[in-house]
């Protein structure tokens, strides 16, 4: 599924996205579509353009048309059934079921695979300073393996540096080698039921409000930065969460393999206010 079915909750702009997308286009039309549920395409066109629907066993076949998997296709289902409900109480009950659906595809630790390697009393070490979390991530860059090369990019005591140098040491997630230092485990991560949680976004985003200062006093423009209230409806609302966690998951596959040659800061806010 090149588009993510989870990104609306309009089946008929999904199959639209779905046609006009340049890697379905050889293969993907009204026509195709109209085969594949052994209807006229005329038909077809007036579902996608107007106010008729597909039925349950049309949008079976139409998700078979589109190779979405067995979730994907229950979710493009339910749109069906919700978009032909004829009541508000049918249409509701689809709805929650649509939008509890959504919501799992965003949780953050189903769309990108984390190992917590950290008990909870040494995560309470290694939340309690972004210092951690920073050393530990530098030391993937080759020219910041060394405690001088550290010492000198964080401008952190040489005291204090040690003490965080030695506890990744004994926690496993760095290893001692040649007088420099080798990331064993590189990513941990947070339940969104941690108690420690708020106390790691606070770090980060005084680190973002240090830089934006920096940035200022420097007249440097290194950094990205958005602040902003929005009004919007609660549908584009969803999406808005889907399309910035189908990003997210992107961002998280395509730095995977990059060369280590930068140390960033990345925070991520999409909430009600």
């Amino acid at each position: 599924m090149i588009i993510s079915v989870y990104s609306t909750t309009d089946y008929k702009s999904l199959i639209l996205d779905w046609i006009n997308h340049p890697a379905n286009k050889k293969s993907s039309s009204r026509k195709a579509l109209a085969e594949a549920l052994n209807c006229q395409t005329p038909f077809v066109s007036h579902v996608l353009n107007g106010d008729y629907h597909f039925s349950a066993e049309q949008a079976e076949a139409c998700a078979q048309w589109m190779h979405l998997s067995e979730q994907e296709t229950n979710y493009f289902i339910l749109l069906v059934l919700w978009a032909r409900a004829g009541t508000k109480s049918l249409k509701s009950h689809l709805f929650k079921q649509i939008q509890r659906i959504r919501e799992d595809e965003t949780v953050l630790k189903k769309k990108v695979k984390f190992e917590n390697a950290l008990s909870w009393e040494n995560q309470t070490i290694y939340y309690s300073s972004w210092q951690y979390a920073a050393v530990h991530m530098a030391l993937l860059i080759p020219q910041l393996r060394t405690l001088d090369a550290l010492e000198d990019h964080f401008k952190i005591p040489q005291k204090r540096l040690l003490q965080i140098i030695n506890f990744l040491l004994e926690m496993g997630l760095i290893k001692e080698e040649n007088r420099s230092f080798k990331v064993m485990k590189p990513m941990l991560h947070l339940e969104n039921t941690s108690t420690l949680l708020l106390q790691h976004h606070t770090h980060w985003r005084l680190k973002a409000l240090e830089s934006f200062q920096n940035t200022q006093q420097t007249q440097q423009n290194r950094q990205l930065s958005y602040s902003g209230a929005i009004s919007l409806s609660a549908e584009d609302f969803e999406w808005m969460k889907q399309r910035l966690s189908n990003l997210l998951k992107e961002v998280s596959d395509k730095i995977k393999d990059s060369p280590d040659e930068k140390l960033i800061c990345l925070n991520f806010d999409c909430f009600e206010i």
